[in-house]
């Protein structure tokens, strides 16, 4: 008889969060499949469980996750845990819940502390419907329509972010959308629990795990002004004041009242037309 695949929901920071239910699992399964078994035994010692564990992690959850389905099918009961909160959501763990269900697998949920639904209770911002976006790609156009899909959102967003990006993701939501509520949530359920309202005056503290959550606002309106107008604004004023041009870009942005990603492609494209004129005027 084939066995079960229990998907266990961690603790996300305070150990005592660990429900019974979730105790009692990992002490009867055959086995536990952790996202990293040096931080899943900090908790087994915790609650004095002791289990075999192998890794599952997200550079081996393909290769790893045919020989788990194996041992399921074999009879054997396995528990899957990531390092916090639940498995599978911005974590490892779907390759091998999607591979154990084909496979006919009964797949038993055992829910848990969420880091999501502790930033929505504690935000005070609507929270019947939201839009969760994990945490945003690091650069490129991925990032781009991140933002992109953030700002087009007319809903409660709850994203995570890493503590050496979390200022610049602040300052660039603030780019995307008119006066965004902003709650950062630092460190929940840690000693070190900070949940704070941020206003664009406020240094981010880059230090500790961050759940961030945006109350729903209006994205700058996309209007669509003369290319080569936004360009001759862009150059009079990175010449006359020297500052970054991510910075000179963001003052274009606001003044047209676009996005900072149209506003980049508006000066792309105005670039291109005043040189095409000035080309033109000297050929004549």
């Amino acid at each position: 008889m084939p066995g079960t695949l229990f998907v266990v929901a961690t603790p996300i920071g305070n150990l005592e969060d660990f429900s019974f239910r979730g105790v009692r699992t990992l002490r009867e399964v055959d086995l536990i499949a952790a996202e990293d078994t040096r931080r899943t035994s900090k908790l087994l010692a915790h609650y004095e469980i002791e289990k075999p564990m192998v890794s599952l992690r997200e550079h081996n959850e393909a290769r790893e996750s045919g020989r788990l389905v194996a041992r399921l099918t074999a009879g054997e009961n396995i528990a899957l845990v990531s390092d916090a909160g639940t498995p599978g959501i911005a974590d490892p763990g779907e390759n091998l819940v999607s591979q154990a269900r084909a496979a006919g697998i009964r797949v038993v949920p055992v829910p848990g502390a969420n880091a999501i639904a502790a930033a929505l209770s504690a935000a005070g911002l609507p929270a019947d419907e939201f839009l969760f976006l994990g945490f945003p790609p690091s650069s490129g156009q991925q990032r781009d329509r991140w933002f992109e899909d953030l700002a087009a959102s007319q809903r409660t967003t709850v994203f995570y972010e890493a503590p050496h990006r979390i200022a610049r993701t602040i300052g660039e939501v603030a780019q995307y959308l008119v006066d965004p509520q902003i709650m950062l949530c630092r460190e929940i359920t840690k000693v070190n629990e900070e949940l704070v309202k941020w206003n664009n005056r406020e240094t981010v503290k880059e230090l500790g795990e961050f759940v961030v959550v945006v109350g729903a606002s209006h994205a700058l309106e996309e209007r669509d002004p003369d290319e080569s107008e936004v360009a001759r604004l862009f150059g009079q004023i990175a010449d006359s004041t020297g500052l970054e041009e991510e910075a000179v870009i963001a003052m274009v942005a606001t003044h047209f009242g676009v996005s900072h990603t149209r506003a980049r492609k508006l000066i792309k494209k105005g670039r291109i037309l005043l040189k095409r004129a000035h080309d033109n005027q000297e050929d004549l």
